[in-house]
């Protein structure tokens, strides 16, 4: 094999591997250092610590960060069993109903531990919270094992919540 046949081929193979790990995100369901990991009837979620109790009393799980600056909040159970073609159209709509300036800015299939289907879907929207501050999201819609269909939301004020929190999160979510 030649080397210039040889080249392509090592790029042909690095793109497949680099696209596997891309499609990775998500699905550990483990709890990352300094984060505990609060359930909510058929998941379970990881948070930081000194996150509290947060404004959603109809959520199964309502947590907030100290500075109120960001929530996490666990929607079980949406009455009916999910679909994978539902997954985004559920979670859009909601959304969309909620949030002013809705705008979304990205959505992908992701893993999750457990889970039959899962999908991110990350938006922007003005008024955090009730106040002029921009706000954004990522929901990640969830089909559980018996095909119900869940939402795991977190909400920041736009620029008061690193990446690796949200990541952390959204990686640590489980499904019983």
């Amino acid at each position: 094999m030649g080397v210039k046949r040889l080249t392509v081929v090592a790029a042909g193979a690095l793109t497949i591997i680099a696209a596997a790990a891309g499609c990775s995100s998500g699905g550990s369901g483990r709890t990352p250092d300094g984060y505990v990991r609060g359930d909510a009837k058929a998941l379970t979620v990881a948070y930081p610590k000194d996150w509290g109790r947060g404004p959603d009393g109809d959520a199964a799980l309502s947590v907030q960060d100290p500075r109120r600056t960001a929530t996490l909040s666990v929607i079980t159970e949406l009455g009916e069993r999910g679909r994978p073609e539902m997954l985004e159209a559920t979670i859009e709509a909601a959304s969309m109903m909620n949030a002013r300036n809705y705008h979304r800015t990205g959505s992908k299939s992701i893993k999750v531990a457990g889970a039959e289907d899962a999908l991110r879907v990350d938006f922007t929207f003005s008024g955090f919270r009730g106040t002029g501050a921009p706000g954004q999201a990522a929901d990640v819609g969830v089909i559980g094992k018996d095909g119900t269909m869940h939402v795991v939301r977190l909400i920041w004020q736009r620029g008061r919540l690193e990446k690796d929190v949200v990541d952390g999160v959204i990686d640590s979510i489980r499904v019983r």
